[in-house]
């Protein structure tokens, strides 16, 4: 990841992020430089992980975090959220994820979120999909906290990118970061 696009990612501190990737090196740095900017920035950090990179994320983040800032750090696994109900229960991710940000909301703390968002399915329903990113970028926008949803281009078809561009005001991949062109928020 070169440092120009680094800088760029650490300069936002709210907004909803649709982060594409495809290399996994790179996808781990970045999630990593996400955790120590949020850090940085006195954010409580919410991680939503597949159980492939936990391990590597708690290692990492045991091996540069000092303890007193781990604390500032929930981490759990996107089992949870998005398979433990069915595939992609909107109800199941959306009580989840108001109940992982309870526990980390301190007074006058801003939160980050990073989810790997994963689904049991060929291809999940585009506009489910879309109603449910475009209800969590409202809530991003009146918590006004940074969140990135990551996806695997592996499982991304070209009608679910759009749908995610649609919903989300910026667009990331392993190497680039801007402003989508399809986002459709009005608020």
């Amino acid at each position: 990841m070169d440092a120009l696009y680094k800088s760029e990612l650490e300069k936002i501190t709210e907004g909803h992020i649709f982060y594409s990737f495809e290399n996994k090196e790179a996808y781990l740095n970045n999630l990593i430089s996400f955790i120590l900017s949020g850090i940085e920035n006195q954010h409580q950090i919410l991680i939503i992980e597949s159980m492939r990179y936990l391990p590597i994320v708690r290692a990492t983040i045991d091996k540069l975090v000092s303890v007193e800032h781990q604390s500032t750090i929930r981490v759990v696994n996107n089992y949870e959220y998005y398979l433990s109900s069915g595939d992609f229960n909107t109800y199941t991710i959306l009580t989840h994820f108001a109940n992982d940000l309870s526990l980390l909301k301190k007074e006058n703390s801003s939160i980050r979120t990073w989810a790997h968002v994963e689904w049991a399915s060929s291809e999940p329903d585009a506009q489910l999909l879309m109603d449910f990113e475009l209800s969590s970028d409202d809530f991003v926008l009146e918590e006004r906290m940074l969140s990135v949803c990551a996806y695997s281009t592996k499982h991304l078809t070209s009608n679910l990118s759009v749908a995610l561009e649609q919903s989300h005001k910026y667009v990331m991949t392993d190497e680039t970061l801007s402003v989508s062109t399809l986002y459709k928020n009005e608020h």
